[in-house]
């Protein structure tokens, strides 16, 4: 699919990797390799068109079947154009249907539905996407209280996302990992590594703004004693920092744009 400019961007690939074999130096070092890798990379055009084209008849698809049939109008295409370079990229079978929902919804013009969406959608795993799915269920779950918030953006603790991850996650912190490392067991060894994936999702999510970290700091009022006939003032213990985390407000949009829509 050829961009506004008339260039190929799967013909283009495969010219960049053809001139990175034409010099010396990899020729030193491929050494008679270089032809056979030389014929691989020329295809190398064919090979990205196919699979383009496949993923995006996938993503076609399952646009049609949440459309149940109904025609697209031209300014509804016109309108997913820009993202269906990214959504071409994307062979994960979840995240295809991510992206229906997100085509779906830009063609719509779905209010609070931005461009840039596509882009997020594009750098999210499938794991992440359904951490993200278990997030808003969690904050949009009946409460007996009106916490004053928007919708979606009632805030949580870590210790709750890291329930929401996994129920009964616990694992060894870093500093019992370097000195018992030898004695821990499997499981506390799996354990460890999961949470270290866990906070690379909570990381990553970060870095995307679709979650927030809000930092409140506690101050109850100190309490006053008298010693020695003098008045002295002793803060309370419950003074100090409470970190939670909340959905932003990109991010609860974006959970609402790409979320697959249910076909009876």
């Amino acid at each position: 699919m050829a961009d506004s400019g008339g260039i190929d961007p799967t013909e283009l690939a495969g010219e960049i990797a053809e001139k990175a074999l034409d010099s010396e130096p990899v020729r030193n070092l491929l050494g008679p390799l270089t032809k056979d890798i030389g014929l691989i990379l020329g295809q190398l055009s064919d090979i990205a068109r196919f699979y383009t084209e496949q993923n995006l008849l996938s993503i076609f698809t399952k646009w049609a079947a949440q459309r149940k049939g109904e025609p697209i109008d031209s300014k509804g295409f016109k309108r997913v154009l820009p993202l269906l370079r990214d959504a071409a990229m994307q062979s994960d079978d979840e995240l295809q249907e991510r992206w229906a929902s997100l085509l779906e919804n830009v063609a719509n013009d779905t209010k609070g539905v931005l461009p840039s969406f596509g882009q997020t959608l594009s750098q999210i795993t499938s794991a992440e996407a359904r951490y993200l799915d278990r997030i808003w269920e969690r904050v949009t779950a009946p409460r007996p209280y009106d916490s004053g918030k928007r919708r979606g953006r009632d805030e949580l603790s870590y210790f709750t996302l890291i329930d929401i991850y996994k129920p009964k996650l616990r694992a060894p912190n870093p500093a019992e990992m370097r000195i018992y490392r030898s004695r821990m067991s499997p499981e506390q060894l799996a354990a460890f590594s999961e949470m270290t994936n866990f906070e690379l999702i909570l990381h990553d999510l970060e870095r995307l703004s679709l979650l927030e970290k809000l930092v409140h700091y506690i101050s109850d009022d100190a309490s006053t004693y008298e010693i020695d006939g003098e008045k002295v003032s002793i803060p309370s213990e419950r003074s100090g920092i409470m970190t939670n985390y909340a959905l932003t407000q990109y991010g609860v949009n974006f959970i609402l744009a790409v979320r697959p829509k249910r076909t009876s």
